[in-house]
């Protein structure tokens, strides 16, 4: 009976074993036994641009696993390429649903260098819309061969913002917004205040849809070789026919995307050429040269713990993390300037804060410290720049919005109107503590108290600019008032330094380190990436060195001479345990 119940309990422990951590020696055991095969001499990379697009490496260790594209790591994988022998040219798959301009800008930065390498690109364009995404079309336009599916047409192109006003709606339910906003330009909370555009917000949005579109016409010229205006009449004459788009000079061939993957391929002159999707390419990592730390930070500023999504991306720049990463690069030895990348719509002020102050301790330590813009680098992600050495932005990177605001919804009266609910609240201490109560408006005091609290934080934000910026308070009130810029905009006002992407920040922090143009550098990146045992043994509930310990066990198991000397253990022991059943029987 006793043997029974071990049994048993054997067999027990076992399926917990296989249930629970089975999948943690299983993963440790292919990752850390998975050799990956051999890259193909003769190579053409394919990247599609269809794929929705983040900014910067995610860094969670197993976020590749959710698919999509990371600007930054695509920009890398594309350097790297352009210098090695093995890869003959670049298969696009281009963008026509829709990307951010900015994001066009360093794509077609980065297709250029690879050409000027000697290299090609062939892109193709398959619409099947409403509208067509002009900074798609832009990313791609310089290459080799841009190919449009016949059946396709060049759809409308433009830029075009809708925004829906619910101050109506609202009032219509009994709820009300209440927001302090420093200044007129300062117009997000407009959506839920108004009912339509005030004068300051149509002007602003234009201002800078205007900014964006001629730019773009710009660079959609230069690389179809036509002039400012043809690009201008041919795009405000879409949408047209595929015929049309190659009579205007806006394509080159015809033909499905399999008929382009031919096309590129044979382009190579290598019958042994193959495809390989830039994901799975492999660059030659750099090891050699001095260290500029990349630290990233993407997302809405906020404070508080950190929240990683184990299969995904930091949606938010933690100012913690931030924070923590721009002392650690300013701190690592190896590090000889520091590029802080930015893609931000801008958060709170007291994370804005510590990040900023983190940053100017990297330059008391004697690191130089570049802002590399992204997409968008705007209130909080202003806030964060204004001290950095030089800032770097793309002509089409949103940037400024230097104001506050703060309020409020009130959904008190809608609950009682449509719920006949009755809240009653009992306080103690400041007569202020109900301040942010949703079942009412401000009371006078109240909304003094908080319009205060605006006003000194904005105060405080005019300083950092003028400060940083090297301007008076008068100059810098006049570019702040709320108004975003593009970066183009933001240069000629004096809030950006250079124009450019993440290269052009890469090589000012070079020279801001005294590294020669010749020189090799690496890029070091900051927060660092996360342990994978870590991370497993935070889905499982296990501490990073009881996962790490079972993948070792696992791998001990797995060797050839370990289970050569198992088998011969339980040879061993069979036999010991016949003789003694032999002796049992006499």
């Amino acid at each position: 009976m006793k043997q029974f119940l071990i049994t048993v309990g054997g067999v027990l422990v076992g399926l917990l074993l296989f249930l629970f951590i089975g999948p943690i020696i299983l993963i440790g055991a292919l990752s850390s036994m998975a050799q990956p095969p051999a890259q193909p001499s003769h190579m053409v990379l394919s990247l599609d641009l269809r794929e929705e697009m983040t900014d910067q490496r995610p860094a969670s260790p197993f976020a590749a696993l959710g698919g999509g594209n990371a600007l930054l790591d695509i920009l890398a994988r594309i350097e790297s390429a352009r210098t090695d022998d093995a890869v003959k040219g670049l298969f696009i798959r281009g963008n026509t649903a829709g990307m951010s301009a900015s994001q066009a800008e360093e794509l077609r930065a980065a297709i250029a260098s690879f050409r000027q390498s000697g290299k090609f690109v062939v892109a193709h364009l398959q619409t099947d819309g409403v509208r067509m995404s002009m900074p798609g079309y832009m990313a791609v336009a310089d290459a080799d061969e841009v190919w449009l599916q016949e059946a396709s047409e060049f759809m409308p192109m433009g830029l075009s913002a809708e925004v829906t006003f619910l101050a109506g709606t609202l009032q219509r339910y009994h709820m009300q917004a209440q927001f302090e906003q420093r200044e007129d330009y300062k117009n997000a909370p407009n959506t839920i205040t108004q009912r339509t555009f005030t004068p300051a917000h149509r002007e602003a949005t234009l201002s800078l849809m205007n900014g964006i579109y001629d730019n773009m016409l710009v660079n959609i010229a230069a690389d179809r070789g036509i002039t400012p205006a043809q690009a201008r009449a041919a795009v405000e004459s879409t949408p047209f026919t595929a015929q049309r788009a190659r009579e205007l000079n806006l394509v080159d061939q015809f033909g499905r995307p399999e008929e382009a993957e031919r096309a590129a391929l044979a382009r190579a002159e290598n019958e042994d050429a193959e495809i390989v999707d830039i994901h799975e390419y492999r660059p030659r990592p750099q090891t050699s040269g001095r260290v500029i730390a990349v630290v990233q930070g993407e997302g809405a500023i906020v404070s508080g713990p950190p929240e990683d999504a184990f299969f995904g991306d930091d949606e938010t720049m933690n100012s913690d993390r931030i924070a923590r990463a721009l002392l650690d690069a300013s701190d690592d030895e190896d590090v000889a300037a520091i590029v802080f990348r930015v893609s931000s719509p801008g958060g709170s002020v007291v994370a804005s804060d510590q990040i900023l102050a983190a940053l100017r301790t990297a330059q008391e330590r004697g690191k130089r410290v570049v802002i590399s813009m992204g997409d968008v680098a705007a209130s909080g992600g202003y806030y964060v720049s204004t001290h950095a050495d030089e800032i770097v932005a793309s002509p089409s990177t949103i940037t400024g919005s230097i104001g506050v605001f703060g309020g409020k919804l009130i959904i008190g009266p809608a609950l009682e109107h449509y719920l006949s609910t009755n809240t009653e609240t009992i306080t103690v201490g400041s007569p202020m503590v109900e301040m942010f109560t949703s079942e009412r408006p401000f009371n006078q005091a109240e909304r003094a108290a908080f319009a205060g609290f605006i006003d000194r934080t904005y105060a405080t934000f005019i300083g950092l600019v003028a400060e940083g910026r090297e301007m008076t308070p008068e100059q810098a009130r006049a570019v702040a008032g709320g108004r975003v810029w593009t970066g183009q905009q933001a240069r000629e006002r004096g809030l950006v330094d250079h124009l450019g992407g993440f290269s052009v920040a890469v090589a000012r922090a070079r020279a801001l380190a005294g590294i020669g143009e010749d020189e090799q550098v690496q890029l070091r990146y900051f927060p660092v990436a996360e342990d994978p045992f870590k991370s497993l043994g935070r889905l499982f509930g296990a501490s990073s060195e009881s996962v790490e310990t079972l993948v070792a066990i696992n791998a001990l198991l797995s060797d050839p001479r370990m289970q050569r000397t198992l088998a011969a253990v339980r040879e061993e022991d069979a036999n010991v345990r016949a003789e003694a059943d032999a002796m049992t029987i006499r």
